[in-house]
């Protein structure tokens, strides 16, 4: 056999090689919100609901729920669970006078750290807010993260007269509600299968708009693994910039995950400012703290559209774009087509801490994109980065 086959089959064995330790690497390192196998990747063989009576007879701060909560049929339709704090005076507080938050906890039996993650989150977010605001969490949970988080609420809300209303959307019936686009997703922004970045929890946020009730019109999403700087009241007010195409508001990314993984489209576009750090092009978008103006999010018939494989199969061919982040790589995706649908929420709302990135051949460009000047509003501790504690 000629040398030269020789070596084309030793250069093709090591890039094969290396393709497989980098996949390994990102699965290993760039951990974000949850704990690993919640679902698995078989969407067909989902287990039942759970029974909830020990949840329906619960209460928070000794305040029953302002209505009776049905089994059966209003279950598996995604009906939330509704309880209110003993701050909360006036159970009936409308929609449009509280400041809604959606954050996804589950899990928590196996990833015992996000205990801890979402006290730290709720406790930084509670303590800032003025005495007359009006809270609703929206939680993406499971029964028993749930009785956990009601806990934490319940502990947290004693320590001030914050008005706090919390529903809970069971996972299970989330996904049987939506597994046609949790599969369409999965198939464009995950490495394989099985992955951690392949399970469900991972394209929530996408679905929010037709899973929170319809008359939510504004909603802040916002990770686990964040901690709060300054008032939640300040970031609510981000919306009132933006004009009448956006639907979304979402932070730059801190890291250049975008500008590899945009390498051929660059490569074949020279002068593209596609993956270019902030103040010089597009990094991309980071998940980690989503503002959704869930009623345009409902009526754009360019976001409903892009849900779908043929649109997905065209963007991700037009881009090159292989992702494996998620939600996050649909924001980021859908941005390069469509940047008239979104506002750039300012670095310091989401101030990621994950540096992985640095260590991975990009050493000489990393600070231009990790940037981020000013005080510090809201830190994003991702890949398990430690959050500087307040009080320093």
């Amino acid at each position: 056999m000629p040398k030269s086959i020789h070596l084309f089959l030793f250069l093709l064995a090591t890039c094969s090689f290396l393709v497989c330790l980098y996949y390994n690497e990102i699965e290993k390192n760039v951990s974000r919100r949850f704990g690993p196998h919640l679902l698995g990747s078989n969407l067909r063989n989902l287990r039942s609901s759970e029974d909830i009576s020990g949840l329906t007879g619960a209460v928070l701060n000794n305040v029953t729920p302002s209505a009776s909560v049905q089994h059966g049929d209003e279950y598996q339709n995604n009906s939330a669970l509704t309880y209110y704090s003993a701050n909360t005076k006036n159970a009936n507080v409308s929609s449009t006078e509280a400041i809604h938050l959606a954050v996804i906890f589950c899990n928590v039996g196996q990833k015992a750290a996000l205990k801890w993650n979402f006290k730290k989150m709720t406790r930084s977010l509670i303590k800032l807010c003025s005495k007359n605001i009006a809270l609703h969490f929206h939680l993406v949970t499971d029964p028993s993260s749930w009785e956990i988080a009601k806990e934490i609420i319940h502990n947290e809300s004693k320590k001030t007269q914050t008005n706090i209303q919390v529903s809970a959307y069971f996972i299970d019936t989330f996904v049987k509600q939506f597994v046609t686009t949790v599969q369409v997703l999965q198939q464009y922004f995950s490495v394989k299968q099985g992955t951690y970045y392949s399970q469900a929890l991972f394209y929530v946020s996408v679905q929010l708009p037709d899973l929170i009730p319809s008359d939510v019109t504004r909603l802040i999403f916002v990770d686990v693994d964040t901690e709060f700087r300054d008032s939640v009241e300040k970031l609510n007010q981000q919306f009132e910039y933006f004009d009448d195409q956006q639907l979304l508001g979402l932070a730059p990314e801190l890291s250049p995950v975008y500008r590899h993984i945009l390498y051929v489209y660059r490569n074949q576009h020279k002068t593209s400012l596609l993956g270019e750090p902030k103040g010089k092009g597009f990094p991309g978008y980071n998940s980690g703290v989503v503002l959704m103006k869930l009623d345009k999010m409902r009526q754009s018939v360019i976001y409903q559209s892009l849900l779908t494989n043929s649109s997905l199969g065209n963007l991700t061919d037009k881009y090159s774009f292989k992702g494996h982040l998620g939600d996050q790589d649909f924001y980021t995706l859908v941005a390069l087509e469509y940047p008239q649908l979104f506002y750039t929420l300012p670095c310091n709302w989401n101030r990621q801490l994950c540096q992985w990135w640095k260590s991975k051949g990009y050493d000489d460009i990393f600070d231009q994109f990790y940037e981020c000047k000013g005080f510090i509003s809201l830190y994003h501790g991702n890949c398990n980065s430690q959050i500087p504690d307040a009080n320093n």
